[in-house]
C-alpha cells in the first residue's frame, strides 16, 4: 500500500438500462445491449419531425435513461422554478452525487467538511431549446438566474452548494474525456491535500434525449444503430445519455476509517495529442502512447500485469485503429493476453459521461473478480484476431490471477485531452474486533415525507429478499451510523434479515418530534416478574455492571441475591411479588435501565415514579445515592410486608366515585389517581370483597392486583413511621434533573431535595399518578418512556387528552422484548441516540439502496408536473398591496402556500432571487426599497407596510 494510493469508496450512477450500480453490473456482466430502437409513432410524439422520421439515412436509436427531467427540487432546498430552470443535466449529477456518499457512507448527520467536486457535463441542449425560448424566462427570472442554472462554469460550484461540500469545486470540460479527467483531478487533489474526499464524475444527456440521429456515411455515427467497438464489423458509435459519479479517498484514510473499499486508483496521467495528428477531431497515436505510459510510470506498475483494460472504443474505424496501434506499442511483448472491453458497447457513447461509465466498469469488474464479455461482439478486428496481446471476451468468466488483479481505463477527447487511469483490487478488509453478539438488530430508517419513508421501507425490504449472506447487524450499523435521519421514521428490531423485511411492512408512526423533552416514568410495585432483568442483562453491558454491582451491595441489607430473581424467569411468583422483595428488586431493575437510556445519549428532561418507581427516579436524578436508596427500600419493603394482610382493586371509575364507596364501606383508602377514570383502592380483604360485589352491581370494571397488602392506606402507618427514623432518608443531595412528585404532581426543580419525611408521607397517601403525568405533558413537546417492566403507565397516559399527540415508548412492554428496540422507538420518536454506544455486535458498513428521491417533472415545456394545489391563504389578503406582493411571490417561487406571514428563505427563496423579487416591486409601485431592510423581515405582511408607508405612495 503506497501513500498515493487512492480508494475508491463509493459511487452512483444513471446509464441506460440501469438506474443503479448494481443494475448496471448486472447488465454489464450478462453482456446485455442497452441502446434503444424508437418507433415512428413514438418520434413523431417526441416532437421530430415527419420528413426526418422517414428520412433513409434516420437512425431511431440512442442509449436513454429512464425520467430524466424528474428531480426532487425539495430535497435540496429549491423551488419549482428555479428547478424548471435549471438544466436537467445539473440536477441528474446533484442527484446521483448525493447517492454515491450514501454509497460511501458518509451522508451522515455531520456536515460533510473538505469534500471536493470535479465534474463536467455534455453541451446545454436544456438552455438552447428550452430556456431562451421561454418568452417568460427574462421577465420571470432574468438572464443572470437562467445561467446560473444552466451554464457549466457553475455545475460544479452549484453542487458544492447544494450539498454543503467544503472542498475545491471545478468544472471539467474536456468533451468525451471529461469525467475520467475528472477523476484524474480528484486524485491530485487528495494528494495534494486540497480535500479529504472528492467526488469526480460527468453527465450527459440531450434535451430532448427521445430522438434518433441522422446518418452522415463517413461520420462517427452508426448506420444501424449498433456500436460495436473493435468489431470487424463496426461502422460507428451510437450516441448515449447517463450520470455517474465516484467517491475518492485517500487509501490510507480508507483503511482507517473502516471504509468499503471497491478499487484502489494506483496512478492516472492526462495530455493532449497537440497538433500531431491529421485534424482537430482526430485522435493521435503519438499522445495516446505518451498518456498510457506516463500512467504506468505514475502508478509504478508496468503494463503487463493489467488483466483487463477498459478502452476508449468508439467503434469508429480510424479511432479503434488508432487506439489499438497506442495499446499494441505500450503493451506489446506481453506472456498472456490482456482482456480487452468497451462499455460503448452497452450503453453508447456518453459523451461527458462516457469516462465515469468505463471507470465504474473496471472498478466492478475487480470488486466482483470477474471479466465482463464486450457486448454484441460478433468478431475481432484483424489486429486483434490473434489474441496474442489482446482479447475480445464473448462471456463473462472468472478473474483467476495468480498476481495481484489490475485494471486500467482510457478515455480520449474530442479535441485531444487525453486520459488514463490503472486500478488495482482492493486490499483485504481487516478483520472486526470482537464484541459480544447482539441477539437483537435496530434498523432505522427516515425520510422527508410520508410517502418517501414509505418507499425506502420498500426499497430496503426488495434489497434484503434478494441479497446474499447479509448480516442484519451490517444492515443496522450502515443504516445507523452511515445515513442522514430524516423527520419521517420508522424503526425495525430484528434477530435476522427475514425477520426484518416482514417487519419494514409494519406501518410508520408520524414525523419525529422536534427538539423532544423525554419524560421517564417509572411503574411501582405489581409490574414485576421473574426474570425481568434476564435479556438486557445478556445483551447490555452496562446494564449488567450496574446489576451485578447493586445486587451485591444489596445481599448484606436483604440476606440473599436480587439476581435469583431478576434473572432467572423460573423464580416462584410468589417470592418474586412480596414487597420485601419486588420493590429492592424493581429498584436495581429499573436505575440501571434509566442508566443504560442514559449511556445511549438519551438525556431525561423530567422523572416521574409511580410508587416505588419514585426511588429509581430520586437515584436517576442524583438527589439519592443508590446504595442509600436500597437500604431504604429494603426498610420499606420489610415494613409493608409486616403490615397487617389486605388488598388491592384497580377500578375503571373516577375518583369521587372511588371515594364515595369507600366512605360508605369503610376499611378502605383511595390508593392511587392513575387517570380521569382509572383509580386504586386498599384495604382490608373483607372490605375489598364488598367493593367487587358493589362494583360488579354497578357495572364498574375492575381487576384485583396481586399485592397481599393495602399499599398507600391507613394499614402503612407503622410501616411510614419506620421510615421516617430510617437515617437513610436524611442524606438527600440537589437533584441534576427535574423531578415531579407523585404526592401531589408538583415539579420539584433540579438544585433542590425532599426532606427526609417524604419517603414517609409516601408509603401512606395516595400516589397522584395522573396530576404527576399531566406536570409531566406540560413539559415542551414531551415524549414519555417507561422505563421498567410492563407499560401500565404509557396506557394510562393513553387515556388522557392532553397526552393524545405525545410520543409514547416502552423500554420493556412484553417479557421477551428486546429492550433494544426501545432505541429505535425513541430515535423514531426524534430522541436523540449514540448509535455507537447502543450497538454492541461486530458490524461492518455495506451497500444498501440509496435515498428514493420524489419523481417530479420540472420542464419549460407544456406542463407534464403534476398541478401545485393551491392553498387558502389562513388570513385574508385584501389589502391591494399585499394581494400584489403575494402575486410577485408566487409568480417567482412557483409555489402553493405564501401567506402574509411567510418567510420568503423558508419558502426556497435565495438572496438573487430576493434581489430580483424586490426589484419587480420597486417597478411596480414605483417607489425606492432597502433590499437589506426588507431582508431582516422578508415577510409579505411586512415588505407591503413599507411599500404602503413610503412617501412616494403618499
Amino acid at each position: 500500500m503506497s501513500g498515493a494510493d487512492i480508494a475508491v469508496i463509493g459511487f452512483a450512477c444513471r446509464f441506460p438500462g440501469a438506474d443503479d450500480v448494481w443494475r448496471y453490473w448486472s447488465n454489464i456482466e450478462a453482456g446485455r445491449v442497452s441502446i434503444t430502437t424508437m418507433s415512428r409513432d413514438e418520434l413523431l410524439r417526441n416532437g421530430v419531425g415527419e420528413s426526418e422520421v422517414d428520412d433513409p439515412w434516420y437512425v431511431p436509436s440512442r442509449g436513454r435513461i429512464d425520467g430524466p427531467g424528474r428531480f426532487d427540487a425539495d430535497f435540496f432546498g429549491i423551488t419549482p422554478k428555479d428547478a424548471a430552470l435549471m438544466d436537467p443535466q445539473h440536477r441528474l449529477l446533484m442527484q446521483t452525487a448525493w447517492e454515491a456518499l450514501e454509497t460511501a457512507g458518509l451522508t451522515t448527520n455531520r456536515p460533510f467538511g473538505r469534500i471536493g467536486v470535479f465534474a463536467g457535463s455534455g453541451f446545454g441542449h436544456y438552455l438552447v431549446d428550452a430556456v431562451l425560448k421561454d418568452p417568460d424566462v427574462a421577465g420571470s427570472h432574468g438572464l443572470l438566474a437562467a445561467v446560473l442554472g444552466n451554464e457549466k462554469d457553475h455545475l460544479a460550484a452549484k453542487l458544492a452548494y447544494r450539498l454543503d461540500l467544503g472542498g475545491p469545486a471545478v468544472t471539467v470540460q474536456t468533451a468525451c474525456s471529461t469525467s475520467l479527467v475528472a477523476v484524474h483531478l480528484a486524485r491530485q487533489s487528495l494528494l495534494a491535500g486540497d480535500a479529504d474526499v472528492v467526488l469526480a464524475g460527468g453527465v450527459s444527456v440531450p434535451f430532448p434525449q427521445d430522438t434518433g440521429y441522422l446518418y452522415e456515411p463517413g461520420g462517427v455515427l452508426s448506420p444501424d444503430g449498433g456500436c460495436r467497438p473493435f468489431d470487424a464489423t463496426a461502422a460507428g458509435t451510437v450516441p448515449g445519455g447517463g450520470v455517474g459519479v465516484v467517491v475518492l479517498k485517500r487509501l490510507d484514510d480508507a483503511v482507517r476509517d473502516g471504509d468499503l473499499v471497491y478499487a484502489v486508483v494506483k496512478g492516472s496521467a492526462i495530455n493532449n495529442d497537440g497538433g500531431a495528428k491529421a485534424g482537430y477531431t482526430a485522435p493521435g497515436v503519438r499522445g495516446q502512447v505518451d498518456v498510457l505510459s506516463r500512467a504506468y510510470a505514475n502508478a509504478a506498475v508496468e503494463p503487463e500485469t493489467v488483466g483487463y483494460l477498459e478502452a476508449h472504443g468508439t467503434a469508429t474505424e480510424v479511432g479503434d485503429a488508432i487506439e489499438l496501434a497506442a495499446l499494441s506499442e505500450v503493451f506489446g511483448g506481453r506472456d498472456r493476453p490482456c482482456s480487452l472491453g468497451s462499455v460503448k458497447a452497452n450503453v453508447g457513447h456518453l459523451d461527458a459521461a462516457a469516462g465515469v461509465a468505463g471507470f465504474i466498469k473496471a472498478v466492478l469488474a475487480l470488486h466482483f473478480e470477474r471479466i465482463p464479455p464486450m457486448a454484441g461482439l460478433t468478431r475481432p478486428r484483424a489486429e486483434i484476431a490473434d489474441g496474442t496481446t489482446f482479447t475480445l471476451d464473448r462471456r463473462a468468466r472468472k478473474w483467476t490471477d495468480s498476481r495481484t488483479r489490475r485494471a486500467a481505463v482510457s478515455a480520449f477527447g474530442l479535441g485531444g485531452t487525453n486520459a488514463h487511469v490503472v486500478l488495482e483490487e482492493a486490499p483485504a478488509r481487516t478483520g472486526l474486533a470482537p464484541r459480544p453478539r447482539q441477539a437483537t438488530a435496530v434498523l432505522p430508517v427516515s425520510a422527508r415525507t410520508a410517502a418517501e419513508l414509505e418507499a425506502a421501507k420498500a426499497r430496503l425490504a426488495a434489497h434484503l429478499r434478494t441479497a446474499n449472506d447479509v448480516s442484519v447487524h451490517d444492515v443496522a450499523l450502515t443504516l445507523q451510523s452511515h445515513r442522514r435521519h430524516f423527520p419521517y421514521r420508522h424503526a425495525v428490531a430484528a434477530e435476522d434479515v427475514p425477520s426484518a423485511v416482514a417487519r419494514l411492512t409494519d406501518p410508520a408512526g408520524g414525523p419525529a418530534v422536534k427538539r423532544p423533552n423525554p419524560v421517564f416514568l417509572f411503574p411501582g410495585q405489581g409490574s414485576e416478574y421473574a426474570g425481568m432483568s434476564a435479556e438486557p442483562y445478556a445483551g447490555q453491558p452496562s446494564f449488567r455492571s450496574d446489576v451485578d454491582s447493586l445486587a451485591e451491595a444489596a445481599t448484606g441489607v436483604l440476606g440473599f441475591d436480587l439476581r435469583e430473581v431478576l434473572l432467572d424467569p423460573g423464580a416462584p411468583a410468589e417470592r418474586v411479588h412480596r414487597t420485601d422483595v419486588a420493590q429492592p428488586a424493581l429498584l436495581v431493575h429499573e436505575y440501571a435501565l434509566g442508566r443504560l437510556l442514559v449511556s445511549w445519549g438519551v438525556r431525561p428532561a423530567v422523572l416521574i415514579g409511580h410508587s416505588a418507581g419514585e426511588y429509581a427516579a430520586a437515584c436517576l436524578a442524583g438527589e439519592l445515592d443508590v446504595e442509600d436508596a436500597l437500604h431504604l427500600v429494603a426498610l420499606r419493603g420489610s415494613l409493608m410486608q409486616a403490615a397487617p394482610p389486605g388488598r388491592m382493586l384497580a377500578a375503571l371509575t373516577g375518583e369521587a366515585v372511588a371515594r364515595r364507596q369507600a366512605r360508605e364501606i369503610g376499611g378502605l383508602d383511595l390508593a392511587a389517581v392513575n387517570g380521569t377514570d382509572n383509580v386504586v383502592l386498599s384495604g382490608t380483604e373483607q372490605a375489598i370483597d364488598e367493593l367487587r360485589a358493589r362494583f360488579d352491581r354497578l357495572g364498574v370494571r375492575h381487576r384485583m392486583l396481586p399485592a397481599r397488602r393495602a399499599f398507600h392506606s391507613r394499614m402503612m402507618a407503622d410501616a411510614a413511621d419506620g421510615l421516617r427514623r430510617a437515617p437513610a432518608a436524611a442524606r438527600g443531595r440537589d437533584r441534576r434533573i427535574d423531578v415531579v412528585s407523585a404526592l401531589d404532581g408538583t415539579l420539584l426543580p433540579r438544585g433542590t431535595r425532599r426532606d427526609a419525611g417524604y419517603w414517609a408521607d409516601q408509603v401512606v397517601a395516595p400516589v397522584r399518578f395522573l396530576e404527576a403525568l399531566r406536570t409531566g405533558l406540560a413539559t415542551a413537546n414531551p415524549v414519555l418512556v417507561e422505563v421498567g417492566p410492563g407499560k401500565a403507565l404509557t396506557a394510562a397516559a393513553r387515556a388522557l387528552p392532553e397526552a393524545r399527540d405525545a410520543a409514547k415508548i416502552t423500554v420493556q412492554p412484553g417479557r421477551t422484548s428486546p429492550v433494544v428496540a426501545a432505541a429505535g422507538a425513541l430515535w423514531a420518536a426524534g430522541v436523540h441516540v449514540r448509535w455507537d454506544d447502543v450497538r454492541q455486535s461486530a458490524a461492518a458498513r455495506i451497500p444498501l439502496p440509496t435515498y428514493p428521491f420524489a419523481r417530479n417533472e420540472y420542464l419549460l415545456r407544456p406542463p407534464a408536473a403534476e398541478p401545485v394545489p393551491v392553498a387558502e391563504p389562513a388570513e385574508p389578503a385584501s389589502e391591494p398591496v399585499l394581494a400584489q406582493v403575494i402575486e410577485v411571490w408566487l409568480d417567482l417561487l412557483g409555489t402553493a402556500g405564501v401567506l402574509p406571514g411567510s418567510d420568503f428563505f423558508d419558502l426556497g427563496g435565495e438572496s438573487l432571487l430576493f434581489v430580483r423579487m424586490v426589484a419587480r416591486l420597486q417597478r411596480r409601485f414605483g417607489v425606492p426599497l432597502d433590499v437589506d431592510a426588507l431582508a431582516a423581515t422578508p415577510t409579505p405582511a411586512a415588505i407591503a407596510a413599507v411599500i404602503t408607508a413610503a412617501p412616494e405612495r403618499n
